[in-house]
């Protein structure tokens, strides 16, 4: 039998706790592929985007007697469904031997800024004139410690709105199961939609084969896109919403939205234990 003292089980919750979230944020990576092509002067780099949105590339690179045509540290944008996208040449300096070694990173959208709207107004993930309880708010003391969201608690089957204008990045919704412990940890459905400032809203916990709309789909606020569930680590039927911004070499970062939750009233701070209506 193996014991455990207060203070490390604790830490071993902690840290499936911090698990759970950064799965939440851990989207597959885009459907991009890069690479150099030979010339008679060096290479030119070229990147691919499968996806519907454009993608974000960063380049770590060490050049061996060649030089860049443009600076290596920038961020690249490439356009959606672009095909050997050239984004640099790299030329060789002098007679001899030369080459490149490169690491390529994606994220999704335009992450240039990463300057987020943080005067937009969401609206409520649910239907007009429905209210939902708050189980669960920013920074809360159990699975939202440190971060960023929101649980409505709501029967299976209820109606998920978009709570902001984007394009839909990615569908899961092939998984039935869902329980309170960390074998469910990856069983969640969800729907992440990337809106204009190059954040993303992620939809979580949804019924099985429950999304209205699939990948590539642009959605407007407010439009219906997907049933409520139970499916992950859950303690019971939910929506988990939360947006946040990709980052580079680090986890996605969770961010605090203002919500429209009436006619001219606009909230930062949901309130755990309370109901919001949607006007």
């Amino acid at each position: 039998m193996i014991g455990f003292t207060k203070g490390s089980l604790y830490m071993r919750l902690s840290v499936f706790l911090s698990l759970f979230i950064y799965s939440l944020l851990s989207a597959q990576s885009p459907q991009v592929h890069s690479g150099a092509v030979k010339t008679d002067t060096g290479y030119s780099y070229y990147v691919t985007n499968g996806e519907p949105v454009s993608i974000s590339v960063k380049l770590d690179l060490e050049l061996i007697n060649l030089r860049s045509s443009l600076r290596t540290d920038q961020i690249f944008v490439i356009p959606a469904h672009a095909v050997n996208y050239k984004i640099l040449d790299f030329t060789r300096i002098k007679k001899g031997r030369y080459a490149y070694q490169v690491t390529a990173s994606y994220l999704w959208g335009d992450q240039r800024e990463q300057q987020y709207d943080e005067l937009f107004n969401y609206h409520l993930p649910y239907a007009k004139s429905a209210s939902w309880r708050v189980s669960q708010g920013y920074n809360g003391s159990s699975t939202h410690k440190n971060t960023y969201a929101i649980d409505f608690t709501m029967p299976i089957g209820t109606a998920i709105h978009a709570s902001r204008s984007g394009t839909v990045i990615q569908v899961k919704e092939n998984e039935a199961i869902g329980c309170n412990a960390l074998k469910c940890l990856e069983k969640a459905n969800f729907i992440r939609i990337l809106h204009q400032d190059g954040t993303i809203a992620e939809y979580t916990h949804l019924k099985q084969n429950g999304s209205i709309v699939k990948k590539g789909d642009f959605v407007k606020q407010d439009d219906r896109i997907a049933y409520s569930g139970n499916t992950g680590w859950t303690t019971g039927p939910h929506l988990h919403f939360t947006v946040y911004q990709p980052c580079f070499g680090k986890k996605s970062k969770t961010l605090p939205v203002r919500f429209q939750i009436g006619t001219d009233v606009i909230s930062s701070l949901l309130v755990e234990n309370r109901s919001y209506r949607k006007p």
